[in-house]
């Protein structure tokens, strides 16, 4: 480990905002995500994320550890009718800026959430939001099933309204909340620093500062864990895992959760739109292998973890077979004509693009390696390429196989992952799959109130993408998160939604 001490004092000063490298308290923790946009106004996208994982923002309710409701801002609610539910707001909760919290000032905020937000698959369908006191009561325009899961969503962290509506531009980076934690600054590019929020409803906070630092490398994120730089990091990669394990400084935390890693395949080049070239690809990859031996995760069966009731408990459709995979590509009319080795559609070469982030890391790259391989030997060529930020190609559709990772089911209702990533038109479907039957059962889902009956539409739609040939669901995720034992109170969420909350502490003390 001597000839690593450089690197990782190097990295830290790569990685560590001034403000944060200035002299710290004995109450000071140092943590770190992987995951950072260019600012944190939760209404914006999937930037939410951020407040909730650093324990910054707070929803009415959320999903604890053990993937149930958590009251939070709301002490508790009740349905009252098939369109009306009632919250009763906790009493004793004030934003960061000193403002108490009362029903009038929740309605704001969710107006506000609705009013703004770019998220389409978070719509809900409000009738009134109405308050008095301590008392809000949502009612909806039709019998909505999923109204808790959308209220746990971080569009919905509850906010100071008035202090957004002052000054919006300055929100965005220093956003008034209600958790435990809130922001002193914020950079896009090295992280946060976050102090306690003395009037937190739940008590003040052991913790007095947070250093949240930006880091997307899982290997570096090991490192610094080591090196004593970080007290907390989520996501380590398994073989780095594996050292910090023996490490009798660290605790090691670890445990399914809800990310899924797949391949987005791009349905506007002619090939794609040929299903039995899709079954091929499907047929000449060997994805349980590339799951186990290369991201030492789960082999993927369908986008959900079969810990929910709706992830998919069978076969995989397309399992490993380059006999079958070149019978279908020769019976699709899909050869080689010019002994080049690589088959043709009308005369041009197949050769597809790969593209992944290199926050992805090595495992996104060695899978496209493992894939070129592979396919290659059944007539198919394909170029691997990793890059900063696929951002732009993915917008322009320039790629035929786009790593991506998702967690399906952040908030416990399959609807979500479905509509925003492959029903037709939605912001997530970059690869433009339309499936009329996934669109028909989407538009039943917003109908159906009953959980099984929920539950049973979204393992249906998963089959549906499944036997379609979608995408290439690849893995599940094995979550893990490490903290070194001077810190206490934290929790391994099922739901990457979150990291830390109220319950972070400091061992001896």
């Amino acid at each position: 480990m001597k000839l690593l001490t450089p690197l990782v004092a190097a990295l830290a000063l790569v990685f560590t905002p001034p403000s944060v490298q200035a002299v710290e308290t004995e109450k000071t923790v140092n943590m770190s995500i992987f995951w950072l946009d260019g600012d944190i106004e939760p209404t914006s996208g999937w930037h939410g994320w951020t407040l909730t994982r650093c324990g910054i923002g707070e929803n009415l309710l959320q999903i604890d550890e053990n993937l149930d409701y958590k009251p939070v801002i709301a002490e508790s609610w009740q349905k009252i009718d098939d369109l009306t539910t009632v919250f009763n707001i906790r009493s004793g909760v004030t934003f960061h800026n000193g403002r108490a919290v009362d029903a009038q000032a929740v309605k704001e905020s969710l107006e506000r959430a609705i009013n703004i937000t770019d998220r389409q698959d978070v719509v809900i369908p409000i009738d009134t939001i109405s308050a008095s006191g301590n008392t809000l009561t949502i009612k909806t325009t039709r019998p909505y099933a999923t109204l808790l899961n959308m209220l746990a969503d971080t569009v919905f962290i509850i906010v100071d309204a008035k202090a957004a509506e002052q000054d919006p531009a300055g929100f965005k980076y220093k956003p008034v909340t209600t958790g435990p934690f809130q922001v002193e600054s914020f950079s896009s590019e090295t992280g946060l620093v976050i102090n306690k929020h003395t009037g937190h409803w739940a008590g003040e906070p052991q913790v007095d500062r947070i250093n949240v630092k930006y880091i997307s490398d899982a290997s570096t994120r090991s490192m610094a864990l080591q090196s004593g730089e970080l007290d907390f990091a989520a996501q380590i990669s398994p073989a780095d895992l594996s050292i910090l394990e023996k490490n009798e400084n660290l605790n090691v935390i670890t445990g399914p959760n809800l990310r899924i890693f797949h391949i987005r395949t791009n349905f506007a080049h002619p090939w794609m739109q040929i299903p039995e070239f899709r079954q091929a690809v499907h047929h000449a990859i060997h994805k349980d292998v590339y799951a186990e031996k290369i991201a030492g995760g789960i082999p993927a069966r369908g986008p959900f973890n079969k810990l929910l009731s709706f992830g998919h408990q069978g076969d995989d459709s397309y399992p490993y077979d380059q006999q079958k995979a070149i019978q279908l590509l020769d019976d699709a009319g899909l050869v080689d004509t010019n002994g080049d080795g690589i088959r043709e559609l009308n005369g041009q070469n197949i050769v597809l693009q790969y593209i992944s982030m290199t926050n992805h890391g090595a495992q996104a790259r060695n899978i496209g390696i493992a894939m070129q391989s592979e396919l290659k030997k059944v007539g198919i060529g394909m170029d691997v390429k990793q890059m900063e930020n696929f951002a732009e190609a993915s917008k322009q559709g320039k790629y035929d196989f786009l790593f991506e990772r998702w967690t399906s089911a952040p908030t416990l209702d399959p609807q979500y992952f479905l509509e925003s990533s492959f029903k037709t038109g939605a912001r997530g479907n970059s690869g433009q799959y339309s499936n009329p039957k996934l669109d028909a059962l989407l538009e039943q889902m917003d109908n159906t109130l009953d959980g099984d009956k929920r539950a049973a539409l979204g393992a249906k739609g998963a089959k549906m993408l499944m036997d379609d040939v979608a995408a290439i669901f690849l893995f599940y995720q094995r979550g893990n998160v490490v903290h070194n034992k001077r810190i206490s109170g934290v929790h391994k969420f099922v739901s990457e939604i979150y990291y830390i909350d109220e319950r972070l502490g400091l061992a001896n003390e």
